[in-house]
Formats: structure tokens, sequence, C-alpha cells
């Protein structure tokens, strides 16, 4: 197939094997795009149960296109080496997403969303909604971890703040999920030095600015209890259902 230039007129489908994109730099912002897919009017329009996707990827596999043996796929797949020397003030991402409320906006939620379902009528032996792996194989003097969860609150206070939330919403009366929170290692490794390491988070004290909630639980009897640190008794932790 020869290559051949097309103009597309707004609203019209684009079906090809493979494209090439010649990335653009905007000299005056030091900004640059492999594309750039720019939203506003008229694609987002106002109006009740209206569904606007600016990008959308339907990566759906037909029943006759069944993979055998070591194969693999996915929606979207994102590669990248780095081969030159930055100064310590440079970041790269695989992905950068931002999305921001300006001045006059509401809306209900705002969110980015990654979620995962197994529809009846088939097997999946493994589900996960997410996987995060960090490796290092080379030089990292400073920091290593696998996520970072920032919560930065400089307006009015919400009714619930976290850090992270972790619920079980199953509709269907199931059993139990086995851990809320699960931590395994592998038998070659060294394990870990502390399950858990608070040691720069800051307590609010109450009671006289004695005492520190470590963890609230429902126990079995549907009562909230409190497992209490108090700096009068620092070797001692105490149950109660009060803080106050």
């Amino acid at each position: 197939m020869t290559d051949r230039l097309k103009i597309l007129r707004r609203g019209d489908d684009i079906t090809v094997d493979s494209m090439n994109v010649t990335p653009k730099t905007t000299a005056a912002t030091a900004y640059g795009y492999g594309v750039n897919i720019a939203g506003g009017s008229p694609f987002y329009v106002g109006g009740a149960a209206k569904k606007r996707y600016l990008l959308y990827v339907d990566a759906g596999i037909p029943p006759d296109c069944a993979f055998t043996g070591d194969s693999n796929g996915a929606g979207m797949r994102v590669t990248g080496s780095n081969y030159a020397a930055h100064d310590a003030n440079y970041i790269w991402r695989g992905i950068n997403i931002g999305i921001n409320n300006r001045s006059g906006g509401t809306m209900g939620i705002m969110e980015n969303l990654i979620s995962v379902q197994a529809k009846s009528g088939g097997t999946v032996p493994t589900l996960r909604a997410c996987t995060f792996t960090m490796e290092n194989y080379g030089t990292c003097a400073t920091e290593s971890g696998v996520a970072d969860f920032i919560h930065r609150n400089e307006g009015a206070a919400p009714t619930l703040s976290y850090g992270i939330r972790i619920r079980n919403d199953d509709q269907s009366t199931m059993g139990a999920v086995g851990s809320a929170i699960l931590i395994t290692s592998a038998a070659l490794s060294s394990g870990f030095t502390r399950l858990i390491n608070a040691e720069g988070a800051v307590l609010a004290e109450y009671d006289s600015s004695t005492k520190v909630c470590l963890m609230s639980f429902q126990g079995a009897n549907g009562t909230t209890y409190y497992l209490l640190h108090d700096t009068d008794a620092p070797t001692t932790l105490s149950v109660g259902t009060s803080l106050t």
C-alpha cells in the first residue's frame, strides 16, 4: 500500500493498520506532543444521560481469536527506555494523568477509575484490578517503593477523609474476604524490617493530650473498639470503647 495523505473532516473515522505520527513542539511553552487530542465544544455538550469519552479504545477479542502458549495482550501498552544522563530535576513517567476542577466547576465524583470484571460464562483463575511492580537492577541510592499515595487538602475539610480505603462491596451475601491487607514475601527474600512504619506520621492526641488511637474496629458484638496508646504508659496498649 502506498502512503497517502488524507485530510479528515470533523467526525470522520480513522481505520488504519498502523500510523506514524511526527511529534510537534511549541517553543513558547516548551511543551511537545506526539498526539494532541483537544476536547471542548462541540464534543462536550450538556444534557441528561450524556456520556462523552475523548479517547475510546475497544479491545474486544472475538470468539474465534483464542490465544495459546506464551501469549499476552493489552488494550493500551506503553513502553520506553531512557539512555540519556539527565540532571536530578528530570522526571520520566510512563503515564502522567492530571485532571482539575476549576473555578465554578461542580460535579458528583471526580476520580481516576481502574476496574476489571469477570462476567458469567468464563473462568479466570486470577482476577486483579491493578498490579504495581517496581524492579531495580541498577543503582537506586535514595528511595524505592511500589506506590506513593499523597493526601493534600488545602481547602474546606471534607466530612470523610482517608489515605487508602478498602471496601468489601459484595451485594449477594458472599463469604468474607480472606484479608483486607495480604502481605507476603518470596522464600529467598529477606522479608520486611517492619510491617508498618508510621514513624513519620503525627497522630492527633486527645484526653488531655496523652492518648492516641492506633486503630478502630468493630467487634463481633457490633461495638466499635479503639486500640489506644497512652504516653503516660508508653509500653502498654489498651482497648477502649470511647475516645473521650
